[in-house]
């Protein structure tokens, strides 16, 4: 399972300039945005100190905006900018690609057992 997530790390961050957390944190942002950091870190079941030094980093690559909450000035709403979604769409389509060449690697017996197994897996997070 690390290889995997090593692999596709080093494809996005090769092609995109992020890492898989990044698109993750854009994945709960393309979803539903604005959100405060709290609530990505709450999704992605990260800590929010984790979540924090991944925006700054997003931040300066331009690919999020932080912004006041309208209604609650205390607080902090995180968007996609129009350079996140591009890099998120792009990030989407190269793992998509690089998920389809591993699943050929199977036969079709490999292939429905893997599914199962990953359906089994996600019931239980």
């Amino acid at each position: 399972m690390f290889v995997l997530q090593h692999s596709a790390d080093e494809l996005l961050d090769f092609h995109v300039g992020v890492g898989l957390s990044s698109v993750r944190i854009m994945s709960a942002l393309d979803k539903s945005a604005p959100q405060s950091q709290r609530a990505i870190a709450s999704q992605l079941k990260q800590t929010e100190a984790n979540v924090s030094r991944q925006l700054k980093a997003m931040k300066k690559q331009g690919l999020v905006n932080v912004r006041l909450n309208k209604k609650d000035k205390r607080q902090r709403e995180v968007v996609l900018t129009s350079k996140g979604s591009r890099s998120y769409d792009k990030a989407c389509r190269l793992l998509n690609a690089q998920q389809k060449e591993f699943l050929k690697l199977l036969s079709a017996n490999e292939h429905k057992a893997f599914e199962h197994a990953i359906n089994n897996l996600l019931k239980a997070v």
